[in-house]
């Protein structure tokens, strides 16, 4: 699903004659995913603490870090340290995952 897909989703769920503009769903999405990376980026991973953001029956986004590891370049075989990282990963939560294997 692209972007002005999940708009027009949500617009026509919620929008309409007496609900949102589908400027104001289009604005409230990008302030949503303009928040989350905010708070991804500017939080730090510790031993102590993972920043994560749950949302409930859905799932939850946490930022990982991922140590300097060796790999292969697929065309040559040739060795390749592949350099440390910071990534958002997803697990799904339970309420969508049953919904996706009730099908």
């Amino acid at each position: 699903m692209t972007k002005q897909e999940l708009i027009e989703r949500v617009y026509k769920k919620r929008g309409g004659p007496q609900g949102l503009t589908k400027k104001a769903v289009a604005d409230i999405i990008d302030g949503v995913f303009a928040e989350l990376g905010d708070y991804f980026v500017k939080s730090k991973v510790t031993r102590n603490a993972t920043p994560r953001f749950t949302y409930p029956g859905f799932g939850t986004f946490s930022k990982k870090k991922r140590k300097a590891r060796n790999g292969r370049h697929p065309q040559t075989g040739e060795t390749l340290l592949i350099p440390a990282s910071t990534t958002v990963s997803f697990t799904v939560g339970s309420d969508l995952k049953s919904l996706l294997n009730s099908k």
